[in-house]
């Protein structure tokens, strides 16, 4: 019996040395390779700074009397402008398009100061303009920012067209959602030590549809910087109060398309709130058979869809 104990005690030591050395030479490896990957890293729009901090939009498309269509990322999205180019590639060959990375998105410098939803949106709107880019806009929310997207409704309408929903997010996903600290805790420390350069874990956030083998390259890069920074944990850190501020706002009054996933990447109770929104705010909802990144399962579809709608608008 002495045996067999003395035996499993040094099996349970040899496998905590082994996951200790296992976790060092990952986080070692990671931390080298930023280094390097930093002087690799090649913004392919425009870095304006804002708030203190460097914000990247990305813009193609000929200027024009019609709107401009505003992507804004979903979140953790690591790499926005490359992650939303299966859809607006289709629909930049009539419109303007922009795509706005937020605080420690894609090529966007990571900041310390406050995601509450007003500093969010007061940046958005300011690196557009010192982007060059001109309203009205038509705002093209993924996940999440379709807080942000209906807060800029209730305060700035004048600057809004309408507003298409990638799966967007409506206030009451997250009102009463309770966000574990040890939740947000492993997921910094996962990606301090590199865990999704394990392909097992990071090639699940990468949309490679579409992309060049350079473009790939620079998509992954910015996975492995961005992937669970300090600005994403603090912007988790206000998902509730901001999702409770526009709550209290009401319903905004902009026209409004949604396109809505099965639900089954996201909470259960999602697509029957999507519903109910549309239905209090007048908004025509598509359900689509698919995941939460709609835009990447069908891209075709939510374009025709977009300029069907695009023309319906007064």
């Amino acid at each position: 019996m002495k045996k067999v104990l003395k035996y499993a005690v040094r099996t349970l030591i040899a496998i905590i040395a082994i996951l200790i050395l296992s976790i060092a030479g990952l986080t070692i490896n990671h931390h080298v390779r930023l280094a390097i990957e930093k002087n690799e890293l090649h913004p392919i729009g425009t870095l304006v700074e804002v708030n203190g901090h460097e914000m990247h939009v990305y813009s193609e498309g000929a200027k024009s009397e019609k709107p401009t269509l505003v992507f804004m990322s979903g979140s953790g999205v690591p790499n926005p402008a490359y992650d939303y180019k299966t859809l607006y590639t289709l629909l930049s060959d009539e419109y303007r398009i922009s795509v706005v990375e937020k605080a420690g998105y894609g090529y966007s410098e990571n900041t310390t100061i406050s995601r509450d939803i007003e500093t969010m949106l007061a940046e958005t709107r300011e690196a557009l303009k010192q982007a060059g880019e001109t309203g009205p806009y038509i705002l093209f929310p993924h996940s999440v920012s379709g807080t942000e997207a209906l807060y800029w409704a209730q305060r700035y309408p004048e600057e809004l067209k309408a507003i298409v929903g990638l799966d967007m997010s409506v206030p009451d996903v997250y009102v009463d959602m309770k966000i574990g600290s040890l939740t947000v805790i492993a997921g910094r420390f996962s990606g301090w030590i590199g865990l999704h350069r394990i392909p097992f874990f990071g090639d699940r956030f990468l949309n490679k549809i579409g992309l060049s083998e350079d473009e790939l390259k620079q998509s992954k890069m910015l996975l492995y910087r961005n992937q669970f920074d300090k600005s994403f944990i603090l912007e988790v850190g206000q998902i509730v109060n901001n999702a409770k501020k526009v709550k209290e706002s009401g319903y905004p009054s902009v026209p409004m398309l949604m396109f809505t996933s099965d639900g089954a990447e996201t909470t259960p109770k999602w697509l029957d709130l999507e519903r109910t929104f549309a239905k209090a705010t007048g908004s025509e909802l598509i359900e689509l058979n698919g995941g939460h990144y709609v835009h990447k399962y069908e891209p075709k579809l939510i374009a025709e869809k977009s300029k069907a709608f695009f023309s319906s608008l007064n």
